[in-house]
Order: C-alpha cells, then structure tokens, then sequence
C-alpha cells in the first residue's frame, strides 16, 4: 500500500468523525425531547394501571437517566404494583433523593417492604425476617413529619407488628399537623393509650394532660384528665392524681367523678379534700348506702366523729337489726361525747347478745 493510499484512507476515517459525533447529538436531542423529565413522567403514569408497554418504555427511560429519582420511584412503584417487589426495592438503590422526593420514596420503600412480608406463607423463616425488616422501616420512618391520615396508618401498623410504643409515636406526629383543636387531642389520647400498654405511665399521663389541655370540649377534657391521673396513680403518685382530678371533682354533677377524686384524696392521706369531697358526693346520691357508708369513714378518718354519728343514725333507723352498724354507732357517739346515744346502742348489743365480727365494721 503506497503512501497516498495512506493518507486517503487517513482523510477518509477522519472525515467520518463528525457524522458520528452529529448522530449522537441528534440522539441526545431526540432523548431530551421525545422522553419526558422524571417529574413529568411520574405525573403521567402516577393514575395509570401498569402495563408491559409502560413497564418496558420506563425501563428504558430509567436506563437513559439512570440518576433521576422520579423514575426511580415511578420504577420502583410500578414494580410493586404487579408483585416484583425485590426488583422494585433495588430500584431506589444507588440514587440520591433530593428533598423533595426522600418523603416519597421512604414512604413508598416501606410499602413495598410490607407488601412483600404479608406476601410470604405464614409460619416461614422468611416471613418472620421480612416483617422484622418492616419493623426496622418503621422505626426509621417514624422521625419523618407525615400527614395525619398516614401517620395514623403507620400507627396502627406499629400495633398489629406488637409495637405499642413505635404506634404511640405516630399518633403523637398526627397531634403535630391536625388542625383541629379535638383531633389534635384525640391522637394525644391515643398516644396515651399505647403509652400505657407499653408500660410507660409517665408519658402516658403526660400525652393524656396534653390532650386535655388541647381539647376545647368540656366533656373530652375531664375524660382525658381521669385517663392522666389514671396513670399518674399507676406511678404511685396518688396526690398528683388527685390535685388535676380536685378542681374538676369540686364543682362536677357526675358522682363517679367525685366518688373518684374522694379516692384518690383518701389515697394521699389528704383526709380533709376526702371528706369535702364525700359530702358533695352525698349531695348528689344522699340514699346510695354505699357513698353513706364510705362517707362515715372519710368523716372519722378527718377527725368528725360528730359528723359521722349523724350519718350512722340515718343507717341504724333503716337497719335497726344491724349489729355492726350498732357496735359502730356507739364508739362515734362515746368520740363525740353522746353518752346517752352510746348507751342505747350498747344496751341494744347487750341485749342482743351481740358479738362483734370485727371492730367498729361497717
């Protein structure tokens, strides 16, 4: 081969260069305009059932742009639409999501995981390591800021996966974006609920007190306060207990309200609120025998034996047979200074041949 033929055939090759660096500008220009961005074709597809065409135009595009998230999560949610939930899995692999799509795809990737797990037979190996793997996305997930619907959602996941504390703070992230003021105490409640089954009374109450601060509704507050000093109790912090129930007990028409805060006051060893509130329980049920009985103790236990003769009087006239109630009558009425009421009552029992079970029983 001469020399000439040498530098034609070089001239030739390098002749050929720019048709092939035009082609791939062209190509370049046809993938720009004929493939929409990620965002557009995550608007298109996001209402559209899947199909092999979709599948494999997407497949493609996400080859083009391997980087683009929006594909990505189209890819990956499209995937799991028809059951290929590992491949849909390795699509959010090796990209970055921004912060506009992080929310998205953590979201979608924990939709996949349980998809997959309640796929699997129950009883297996790999269903119990599946659902742990959803266990591990939930706990991941529960620091992110979700709308009140979805997080209510996860909430409930977390108590069907046996995860009462995980559930708890969920309800508590929808409390953060409810907008109204009786929602947002609801999911409180809730909160508090879970609390206490996780066996952490001190949040619990915490959550409860927080939704009756929350709640404008009169009833739902007084619900959420005894639901506080509910757990404020299980805490053996009777007299905390007591102070958030006392205000509302004082000025309450429901006898099983005061009847509590009477309790609670007796449990701190406040015998004085004990026996104001009994009295204002008396107010409410005076012929309830059992609020009467209780009551002559709070009025002993408060140092008023003169009060509380006058209640086992009313007691004796309904139950003259009673010894009990007589052997009772007679050490309050010798404690008030009532000799002659203390007399018939032991003259009675005498008389009776009365032999008391226990001392001073009522």
């Amino acid at each position: 081969m001469s020399a000439g033929d040498l530098a034609g055939r070089g001239r030739g090759g390098f002749a050929g260069a720019p048709t092939l660096l035009g082609l791939a500008f062209v190509m370049g220009v046809v993938l720009t305009v004929v493939f929409p961005s990620g965002r557009e074709f995550a608007e298109l597809t996001g209402k559209q059932r899947v199909d092999a065409y979709s599948l494999a135009y997407l497949t493609v595009l996400t080859r083009a742009k391997r980087d683009d998230p929006n594909l990505r999560i189209v890819q990956a949610r499209q995937l799991g639409e028809i059951g290929r939930w590992s491949e849909a899995l390795a699509a959010l692999e090796g990209v970055t999501f921004d912060r506009a799509t992080s929310d998205a795809a953590g979201s979608l990737r924990l939709a996949l995981v349980l998809s997959r797990a309640r796929a699997l037979p129950e009883g297996t190996d790999e269903r119990v390591a599946a659902f742990e793997l959803v266990r591990r996305e939930l706990h991941e997930a529960s620091g992110r800021s979700w709308p009140a619907p979805r997080a209510y959602e996860l909430g409930r996941l977390a108590l069907e996966l046996e995860e009462p504390a995980l559930g708890a703070r969920y309800f508590i992230a929808a409390s953060k974006v409810e907008t109204d003021a009786s929602s947002r105490a609801a999911a409180l409640a809730e909160a508090g609920r879970w609390l206490r089954a996780a066996g952490d009374e001190r949040a619990a109450s915490e959550s409860f007190l927080r939704a009756a601060e929350t709640t404008t509704d009169p009833a739902e507050k007084l619900r959420y306060v005894l639901a506080g000093a509910d757990a404020l109790e299980a805490l053996a912090r009777p007299c905390e207990a007591a102070d958030i129930v006392r205000p509302y007990a004082a000025t309450s028409s429901e006898v099983a309200v005061v009847v509590r805060a009477a309790a609670l006051s007796t449990s701190c060893g406040n015998a004085r609120d004990a026996q104001l509130l009994g009295r204002h329980v008396l107010e409410l049920a005076p012929d309830d025998e059992v609020h009467v009985r209780e009551q002559v103790r709070r009025e002993l236990g408060a140092g008023d034996p003169r009060s509380a003769l006058v209640l086992l009087e009313k007691l004796v006239k309904k139950h003259p047979r009673d010894g009990e109630l007589r052997l009772s009558t007679a050490r309050a009425a010798e404690w008030s200074g009532a000799p002659q009421i203390a007399l018939e009552q032991w003259m009675f029992l005498v008389a009776n041949g009365h032999v008391p079970r226990r001392a001073g029983a009522l």
